[in-house]
């Protein structure tokens, strides 16, 4: 159908956009895929509306809901309430002092937290568009996401071979002494390839699964090749020198096992083929990158400053409940109770969840929870089905993979900021999508074999 394939490169093209372009904060990359996301959703409203092969099922209106916070915290406040917040009242004294009185709006800063809504629309699109679109769609959509991060360590490689001041490092303000790829912060780019690693060791559980009379040698390929991806992840990672990055990655392959050993292969042999080759990709990437995994492990993990900030940041939070600063609030907030000032920029709370605590007060805390409790009914759902056949299995398995992505995506959020760029929010709203699509649709090709094997 034309809508559907138009729908469905507009999405490749915002996934790959945010991918490339999207790995800082506040670039006109990021102004660009807002725009982008703002045609795509507007492109699959449209189609809901006027046809109806292409109606949205009940769960889309799970992407309105992030959207509350930043719009409710625009609305204007009653005197008694806007001075609820205990931090307000120095506030408002020294803005009299000044000979000016505070705005009415909930948010301390109406313009930021504006611009917080905006950043969400990526997801929210990416969201929406795979809900609506086919099987073969979102295979293609898991590729470009698996090929970029490949890419991206190569691109990593490339980097440190040209040293700190290789012109490959894309963002003024970055790590200069470990591999990037196309982020700014070299957690960001490991958090990109912990994710990544399910969704690979699902596509080659799938490549052995669906062929299970192939003969030994091509089969030996096929496995090869898979863990050879698999080993180029862990070692982007362990390039990047990233603690979050090396555990989440690790967490990510043994989450998966059990997702590839519930497929159920004709000759049996699946599990030890793919415990034997995933065993081999981590053994030769831990081997390359040993040294390096080593010499960042060599410190405290307590001595990183995100954990001697993390108790100032809830102190400060608890003096904004229960309304908080507003989305976007953080870095004025923090600054007014930085116990050193100008030793290092402190322009995020490193932790996504207390950060939303400080900047959306109580309903901050609600959004979160609902988030939490969601994934954990997605979870639910899917590790408790089983399914026969071709199809049905490839589709369980997606929806496994995806789900633990979303995991680790959560999990990072404990240590730093992944969503609060644009390349993890598309990311996210298509892993989102994948979990909660009602129904993938299984396509048979020309071979008659299932499309999704290969996703």
């Amino acid at each position: 159908m034309p809508g559907e394939r138009l729908q469905g490169w507009l999405s490749l093209l915002l996934l790959a956009a945010c991918l490339l372009l999207g790995g800082g904060q506040g670039t006109l990359g990021d102004t660009f895929c807002q725009c982008l996301a703002l045609v795509l959703a507007g492109l699959v409203l449209w189609r809901h509306l006027h046809e109806p092969e292409a109606r949205l099922p009940r769960l889309a209106w799970l992407a309105a809901i992030p959207f509350a916070l930043p719009l409710l915290q625009l609305l204007p406040l009653p005197d008694f309430l806007w001075n609820w917040p205990e931090a307000r009242a120095p506030l408002r004294e020294a803005l009299a002092a000044a000979g000016t009185t505070p705005g009415t709006a909930w948010s301390l800063n109406p313009t930021a937290s504006e611009r917080a809504g905006l950043w969400l629309l990526p997801a929210a699109a990416m969201f929406l568009s795979v809900l609506g679109l086919g099987v073969r769609w979102r295979r293609y959509l898991l590729y470009v996401l698996v090929a970029v991060a490949v890419a991206s360590v190569l691109l990593g490689m490339a980097q440190l071979a040209g040293g700190k001041d290789s012109p490959l490092r894309f963002y003024a303000i970055t790590n200069v002494t470990e591999a990037v790829g196309l982020f700014a912060n070299r957690n960001h780019f490991a958090g990109l390839l912990a994710l990544c690693l399910p969704l690979v060791i699902a596509g080659l559980a799938l490549a052995v699964h669906r062929h299970p009379h192939e003969e030994t040698g091509r089969r030996l390929l096929r496995l090869l090749a898979g863990t050879g991806l698999v080993a180029l992840l862990v070692l982007g990672i362990a390039l990047a020198r990233s603690r979050a990055g090396l555990l989440l990655g690790m967490l990510g392959i043994l989450l998966s096992l059990p997702a590839v050993l519930g497929l159920r292969s004709g000759q049996g042999s699946l599990p030890r083929w793919l415990i034997a080759g995933l065993g081999l990709g981590l053994v030769l990437a831990v081997q390359f990158a040993l040294f390096g995994i080593l010499q960042r492990l060599e410190k405290d993990p307590f001595e990183d400053a995100r954990f001697r900030y993390a108790g100032i940041v809830a102190e400060v939070a608890g003096e904004h409940a229960p309304l908080g600063t507003g989305l976007g609030g953080f870095r004025r907030a923090f600054e007014a109770r930085d116990p050193d000032p100008g030793s290092a920029y402190i322009n995020q709370a490193h932790n996504d969840w207390a950060q939303l605590w400080l900047e959306g007060g109580w309903p901050g805390l609600l959004l979160a929870a609902a988030a939490l409790a969601a994934l954990a009914v997605a979870g639910w759902r899917v590790w408790r089905r089983r399914a026969e056949g071709h199809g049905p299995q490839a589709s369980l398995l997606l929806r496994r993979v995806s789900w633990i992505s979303l995991l680790l995506v959560s999990l990072h959020s404990l240590g730093d900021y992944p969503l609060r760029t644009s390349a993890h929010l598309a990311t996210f709203g298509l892993l989102a999508a994948c979990v909660t699509a009602p129904r993938l649709r299984t396509v048979s090709d020309t071979n008659g074999e299932y499309a999704l094997h290969a996703a």
